[in-house]
């Protein structure tokens, strides 16, 4: 890991003229930003994929420095961000959903879970997507003022967004009733793939970047507030809002895109591409199947997904142990109360040697009950600490957790693996309420 010394409010931003907010007081972003990658560091190890990316959002976000802290964590982020929203397809009109409904959930549900980092950019998103100011800030106000597709988006990407899930069968079929299943699946992954990003940006609290603020404050509208992911920033209300993709981003987009597909080629090489042949490999893989993927109609979700189960459950790559992942896996499971993902969990527990004893007191730890699993060291239990704060959506991150973190000498790269595991199992949390609302 390459690290850096601690970063000023006008070094530690995406690299951009226009600076960045810097991370809140008693943070987990304000404790890891001694140990951020350097945005030259990440340009040289990735810059075809970090300038896709600032086409595509109008920046290179901030999240790219800390989760590059612990590799993986930057490897999972960019499987699941082109590969369950269509992308760069989507921009080009192959395939997928109509993009600017596939923008329009990725924002309602990032609202749902009230993390200010996503709304943000999943504002710039939608708009430069082709969804107007006009269609947000009127699902913003509610369903009453939109088209029937629009409000279906709407609920379903609300309802996913919300801890305890709320997404009904109705939900389901409503949306399927204005959109072919594939089509409408594709429009939920918007949501699904943002469960990664919400908890990820909320938990560890990124600064935004004051160019995303300034193009979407006018569109969000005076409720909207960018909260702790603000700390410290002038917001310019005069910034217009991004315009939709045009044939100059287009091109520009292409530009970037071979060497970005040849990452994502190499990030996901022998993992089956479908259903059952996916489940098999997990299974050999992790210890369990996970049978809910063979629900899903988009194979390319199904492998991405996959990839990123493989990637953070891989004993090699991982600072913290497999069977520590678990348990924070169950008390997250208890938390969002997902009992289809407790079963994974105990799945995942039989295959890595996690004891039914220990798993009982993650769930009773979850629920607010000390801590008793044998022969577990202090930075083990820091950790179990953390994750019962980072379950809830929004994150309980408080003072003293960051405090206990930063006491257990608990490494820069294990909070953000327990991070990233924490937001894949958000992610799966809203894949499985989508998947099993039939």
């Amino acid at each position: 890991m390459t690290t850096s010394p601690q970063l000023s409010s006008s070094t530690a931003g995406s690299g951009d003229t226009t600076g960045s907010a810097i991370p809140a007081p008693n943070s987990l972003a304000e404790l890891l930003l001694p140990h951020v990658v350097p945005m030259a560091v990440l340009h040289g190890r990735y810059g075809a994929l970090m300038e896709l990316v600032r086409t595509l959002i109008g920046v290179v976000p901030n999240c790219d420095r800390y989760l590059e802290i612990w590799p993986p964590a930057f490897r999972t982020y960019n499987l699941v961000v082109p590969n369950l929203m269509n992308l760069p397809a989507a921009v080009f009109g192959i395939g997928g959903a109509p993009k600017a409904q596939v923008g329009l959930s990725m924002l309602m549900a990032s609202r749902a879970a009230d993390c200010p980092y996503c709304t943000a950019h999943t504002c710039s998103f939608a708009l430069r997507r082709g969804a107007t100011p006009e269609t947000i800030a009127a699902a913003l106000r509610g369903p009453g003022a939109l088209s029937p597709p629009e409000a279906a988006v709407v609920a379903v990407a609300t309802a996913l967004g919300r801890v305890p899930c709320e997404l009904t069968p109705e939900h389901r079929a409503a949306l399927e009733a204005h959109f072919p299943r594939a089509q409408a699946e594709w429009i939920a992954m918007g949501a699904v793939a943002m469960g990664f990003l919400n908890k990820f940006m909320d938990a560890t609290g990124v600064e935004l970047e004051t160019s995303t603020v300034a193009e979407v404050t006018t569109t969000l509208g005076s409720e909207w507030s960018p909260g702790r992911a603000g700390w410290g920033l002038a917001i310019d209300k005069t910034t217009p809002p991004p315009g939709a993709d045009n044939l100059v981003s287009k091109a520009r987009i292409l530009r970037f895109l071979p060497s970005a597909l040849l990452l994502d080629v190499r990030w996901q090489r022998r993992v089956p591409s479908r259903w059952p042949e996916v489940g098999r490999y997990l299974k050999q893989q992790t210890g369990h199947d996970f049978p809910v993927l063979g629900r899903l109609v988009n194979q390319r979700c199904v492998r991405a997904i996959a990839a990123v189960l493989n990637l953070n459950l891989d004993p090699a790559l991982s600072v913290m142990p497999v069977g520590e992942k678990i348990l924070a896996g169950t008390i997250f499971a208890e938390v969002v109360g997902n009992a289809a993902l407790a079963k994974d969990m105990a799945a995942l527990a039989l295959h890595h040697g996690v004891s039914e004893t220990q798993l009982a007191s993650a769930r009773s730890f979850a629920a607010g009950a000390d801590i008793t699993v044998e022969e577990m060291t202090d930075t083990a239990i820091a950790l179990l600490h953390l994750a019962r704060a980072a379950a809830p959506t929004p994150a309980r991150i408080t003072p003293d957790v960051v405090e206990r973190c930063r006491q257990s000498a608990i490494s820069p790269q294990a909070i953000v693996e327990l991070i990233c595991w924490l937001s894949v199992l958000q992610m799966f949390h809203r894949l499985t309420a989508y998947c099993l609302a039939t």
